[in-house]
């Protein structure tokens, strides 16, 4: 790591328990990075973002006032902030199988147990830069790959995202060039993820209609319906700019 510079990174750093964010708070700035924002709760993070996109958030996964994991869902979905592909390294102390699952599934890049060594997370850091995972996309999934190729369904394929953490340590590319990789890519995901929609209507309106015609209104049922309902909606949202623009007032 000694041929990359850290003094034009940006970290923003949520621990609640203080002891733990000096403690990784010392080991960033030994790697050279200077710009660490800090904070203790899921608000300080929305905030950070009113004011720029981070290139790496480290974050505890339990905070009191907001679910992390729901956080980094919507930061994939392009619900928060402009850029749903920056390098995210959730934490815990605590790493229950539940746990464990749910910040997997939110579309974190990894997740470290506290207490952490210094080598731990630079290899970590090191690993977002030089190996980072490609990316899927699901209906209901954004994020790192979790499956081998070999358990990964073929129609499937993966995105490799930008990332401007490697960016920012390799100073290959000025920062329009960045934006640009970044808007590409999320056109990229929405179109991708159109295609995921398309095929979960279908499944959606096979279960719906014959309930409907038997006037059967059961939770199941309204259960169906309300997907339908989030489907269309986000699928209209993602058709802005797309090929697909012209079909949105149908999904409305």
């Amino acid at each position: 790591m000694s041929k990359i510079r850290f003094d034009h990174v940006e970290v923003l750093l949520i621990d609640p328990d203080s002891i733990y964010r000096q403690a990784i708070f010392n080991m960033l700035r030994s790697l050279g990075i200077r710009k660490i924002q800090q904070g203790t709760t899921l608000q300080e993070i929305r905030q950070a973002f009113l004011i720029s996109n981070p290139d790496l958030i480290i974050s505890d996964a339990n905070l009191s006032d907001g679910d992390f994991c729901q956080f980094v869902n919507g930061l994939r979905h392009h619900n928060v902030g402009s850029n749903p592909f920056m390098p995210i390294l959730a934490l815990t102390a605590d790493p229950t199988g539940e746990l464990v699952k749910k910040i997997i599934n939110s579309g974190s890049d990894d997740l470290l147990t506290k207490p952490l060594s210094q080598k731990q997370l630079v290899d970590r850091i090191n690993t977002l830069i030089q190996s980072r995972k490609p990316f899927v996309v699901t209906s209901d999934y954004i994020g790192p790959t979790r499956r081998k190729s070999s358990d990964r369904e073929n129609t499937i394929p993966l995105m490799e995202v930008p990332n401007t953490l490697r960016e920012k340590v390799t100073g290959q590319k000025p920062n329009d060039e960045v934006q640009q990789a970044i808007d590409d890519a999320i056109l990229e995901v929405n179109l991708q993820k159109i295609e995921r929609y398309g095929v979960q209507i279908v499944y959606l309106a096979d279960h719906i209609v014959p309930a409907l015609l038997e006037n059967r209104l059961d939770n199941e049922v309204r259960g169906y319906i309300s997907r339908l309902n989030f489907v269309a909606e986000d699928t209209a949202r993602r058709m802005t700019g797309t090929k697909y623009n012209h079909v949105s007032d149908l999904c409305k």
